[in-house]
């Protein structure tokens, strides 16, 4: 009987424990649009960003901004290193890594439905000139990360938008 509980009794327990908390996993994403035209800079960011709206929304990207029902246009994508800290002989011991993305969204007619609006990713990178290209390939990973979690915030904003509201509104409703 014991066993029994188990086997079956914890498991269940901690399902009706996550569905009690709120967890849910993370599905499609509802954009108020079918066809999207996306323009900027052909980098990672934009790349991600694409891949993102194909995966997880029903809206389809065109090339073309006329046959779109809204245009995304990336109007920066930025990354830096700067140095925070310093090692007793000089050399950088820390640097934080920041990510800048400024974008805005218009319809094809040039209405605003987000007016420019500008994202900043940071994290800190521990640097040691003994490990240079494990620290390299840590700086990759976490600009990958802080590129997700902006593709994040990005659709978030985009889901946000509703035909109708002015870029102002639009805005202010989105963190």
């Amino acid at each position: 009987m014991m066993q029994r509980w188990l086997r079956f009794g914890i498991p269940l327990l901690a399902a009706l424990w996550l569905t009690g908390c709120g967890f849910h996993l993370r599905g499609s994403t509802n954009l108020a649009f079918s066809r999207l035209a996306v323009q900027g800079p052909n980098g990672p960011l934009l790349i991600e960003l694409k891949r993102q709206i194909a995966a997880t929304t029903a809206t389809r990207i065109t090339d073309d901004a006329k046959q779109a029902q809204a245009v995304f246009i990336l109007l920066q994508d930025a990354t830096s290193q700067v140095p925070m800290a310093y090692n007793a002989d000089g050399t950088v011991a820390q640097y934080q890594l920041v990510e800048t993305a400024r974008f805005e969204l218009l319809t094809p007619g040039g209405d605003v439905l987000i007016s420019p609006t500008t994202i900043t990713q940071t994290s800190s990178l521990s640097y040691s000139t003994s490990a240079t290209l494990a620290k390299a390939n840590e700086a990759d990973l976490l600009y990958r990360g802080m590129r997700q979690d902006m593709v994040n915030r990005i659709m978030f904003q985009l889901a946000a938008v509703r035909p109708g509201r002015s870029g102002a509104n639009a805005a202010a409703s989105a963190p």
